[in-house]
């Protein structure tokens, strides 16, 4: 039996699996980053967690994080953890664990998992959307993870819209924080979670909820025209509120009715391990 660690890299936590060749999680492990502390804290954390999950059938480590590794293991984007920015940490954990290590962007983890192990099954080609504190996209295409040039291929949270006759940026108006802020700003009440915009008892909320499903449907028009994915799947924290038929309705009047009709959209089904287990993927489809 081949086994596989696979470890989520977030700025508050680092959340790690023992995966077998099924994409079974055997095992799993978390402790906090502590992204405050020096470099070499860090890099003990994430140790710890592969010492603990670690046994003799281990064949790699896979690392989903924010941001992405350049081609020389050098890690690019990360304003979460910038103790690790411009390190080389692949090299660093292949010299500590012996194992050989995979980095990849958390996105694109995320949508490896689904595809092949969750809601995107069974597909050829899908797209990942994080919808949580910012907006993370990763494309599958023939089965297989589209980095573009230079490893920053999906991020299209960074994609505009036109509102107003302001250009907007996606992850402002779809992200958690985005639709707390907008909500707070047309009610001038304070809000806690996006799940205040269900609130069908107060005007603003609906607003605010009617603005998201639209945008949302928007975005998912226009990753479905590019891309002609067979599914796009869903998660973040964003992902659990129940907008999906709303979203769909917005989606069909905007995206190529072949395309729109082909693609199904749907929330994640591998729940808080998706990013490690996608990481984990990235040993196992090596072998």
């Amino acid at each position: 039996m081949v086994l596989a660690i696979g470890i989520d890299l977030g700025g508050t936590k680092i959340r790690g699996v023992l995966v077998d060749e099924k994409g079974r999680v055997i095992k799993s492990y978390e402790r906090p980053t502590q992204a405050h502390e020096p470099r070499r804290k860090i890099i003990k954390n994430i140790l710890e967690v592969v010492s603990y999950l670690r046994t003799s059938k281990v064949k790699g480590v896979g690392m989903a994080s924010p941001g992405f590794a350049l081609p020389n293991g050098c890690m690019s984007c990360m304003p979460n953890i910038k103790k690790l920015e411009g390190f080389n940490l692949k090299k660093e954990l292949e010299k500590k664990t012996r194992l050989k290590v995979y980095l990849e962007n958390d996105a694109n983890c995320f949508a490896l998992a689904e595809h092949m192990r969750g809601a995107a099954k069974g597909c050829r080609h899908s797209i990942g959307v994080i919808m949580g504190t910012g907006i993370g996209t990763g494309i599958i295409i023939d089965n297989k993870i589209y980095r573009g040039a230079l490893g920053g291929a999906g991020e299209a949270g960074h994609t505009k819209l036109v509102i107003d006759n302001q250009v907007r940026e996606v992850e402002e108006l779809i992200s958690g924080p985005g639709i707390v802020q907008r909500y707070e700003q047309l009610s001038n009440r304070k809000a806690y979670s996006p799940r205040i915009i269900l609130d069908k008892k107060d005007k603003y909320a609906r607003q605010v909820y009617d603005e998201t499903a639209f945008y949302t449907g928007l975005f998912f028009a226009n990753l479905i025209n590019i891309f002609n994915p067979e599914a796009v799947v869903v998660g973040g924290g964003v992902s659990n509120l129940p907008f999906y038929a709303d979203v769909r309705r917005v989606v069909n009047k905007y995206a190529h009715p072949f395309m729109a009709k082909s693609c199904k959209i749907s929330k994640h089904l591998l729940g808080d391990d998706a990013g490690a287990i996608g990481a984990a993927e990235l040993v196992l489809s090596s072998r």
